[in-house]
């Protein structure tokens, strides 16, 4: 790997440094391993400033185009701000030479703000990562769990993650309806068959073995170096107020096209991921109203809402907690560590239940 960035302005660069490159491996002088660290090292243009923007250049296109598919909006809020930093002490004066300094000093601008100071720690973390595994940086630009548990200070307060019942849902869904159908149809989805935002873009409608026609997400997301399966949905109904099935035949819409979606600037279906769902979400009076009720319980609103509510549906109705794992796309592990299995108020009313119907 050459340390310069993948994109148009580094080609007169990279050529040049082929060229050396190809005169000590030609003349038998050298490795090509060995020739690109001769012309690294020797190479006014390759300082140690410049090996670091290539580094975070490598690093932005590494994470957006491989391992989790980042949106550029991702990019910005929880990468950005801290490499940005990170560049700056490098190019300044008396700059760290190795992974703790480095993250030391740019967590500096973060005192006081624990979410902040661990996304940095992540930040920081993958710039060194990639700047030792592409761009030769030395071994002691490593940043281990122990230095990062150290520096980070006090780790951020969990936040309760809110659900919402199906009358919320429906509430809100009703209130989208009358003002952008498309956008409607959206949380449908995310609301019935319990998807992470960035899995709309991933939808196919097909017949199974059996000739059913169902919906197939062939989403995979990269969980610590491993890929989650591709998978048949499985839909978890809401009931209206009165008791009314609602689950919209989703499927059988989308696969006649039917099914009105939001339209991009251009014509056609718009891109569609957590950051866009919850730019829309945001001008939204019901969501405001819901967000604002969540809150007052100390309960965290988020896109994601729409799987965890899902979840606790599912839950509720007593589907066995395997399938649920299963049908969500990922292990029992991670479901039983990061989704809710209950309410404060559905515990009160099963423990209810149960002893009432032992008495």
């Amino acid at each position: 790997m050459l340390p310069v960035p993948w994109e148009p302005a580094g080609q007169a660069a990279a050529l040049q440094l082929i060229g050396r490159i190809y005169k000590l491996v030609a003349t038998g002088q050298q490795t090509v391993k060995g020739a690109l660290q001769t012309v690294v090292a020797s190479s006014d243009t390759l300082a140690a400033d410049n090996t670091w923007r290539a580094a975070a250049a490598g690093l932005r296109a590494e994470l957006m185009n491989g391992r989790n598919e980042i949106t550029a909006a991702t990019w910005k809020c929880n990468y950005q701000p801290y490499v940005e930093e990170a560049l700056r002490i490098l190019e300044g004066p008396k700059s760290p030479h190795d992974g703790h300094g480095l993250l030391q000093r740019t967590l500096e601008r973060w005192q006081g703000r624990a979410a902040s100071r661990a996304a940095c720690c992540i930040a920081i973390r993958n710039l060194t990562d990639h700047a030792m595994a592409r761009h030769h940086a030395p071994a002691c630009w490593t940043i281990t769990p122990p230095m990062v548990k150290k520096l980070r200070g006090k780790a951020p307060e969990k936040r309760t993650k809110a659900t919402l019942s199906d009358e919320q849902l429906l509430y809100l869904i009703d209130g989208v309806e009358r003002r952008n159908p498309g956008w409607a149809n959206v949380l449908r989805i995310l609301a019935l068959f319990g998807l992470r935002p960035i899995e709309l873009q991933h939808l196919v409608p097909k017949h199974d073995d059996q000739g059913v026609l169902r919906l197939w997400c062939a989403y995979q997301k990269n969980c610590g170096g491993q890929l989650t399966a591709r998978r048949w949905l499985l839909p978890a109904p809401l009931y209206a107020a009165m008791g009314e099935r609602q689950d919209w035949n989703i499927t059988g819409a989308l696969a006649a096209g039917l099914l009105e979606l939001p339209e991009g600037r251009h014509g056609g279906v718009r891109l569609l991921n957590g950051h866009y769902v919850e730019q829309h979400l945001r001008a939204q009076p019901e969501w405001k109203e819901l967000k604002a009720l969540c809150e007052a319980r100390g309960e965290w609103l988020r896109p994601y809402t729409f799987r965890d509510s899902y979840s606790l549906r599912c839950h509720q109705r007593g589907v066995e907690v395997g399938a649920i794992a299963a049908a969500m796309g990922h292990s029992l592990a991670v479901h039983a560590s990061s989704y809710r299995w209950a309410s404060e108020a559905t515990t009160a009313a099963a423990f209810e239940k149960a002893f009432t119907e032992a008495a």
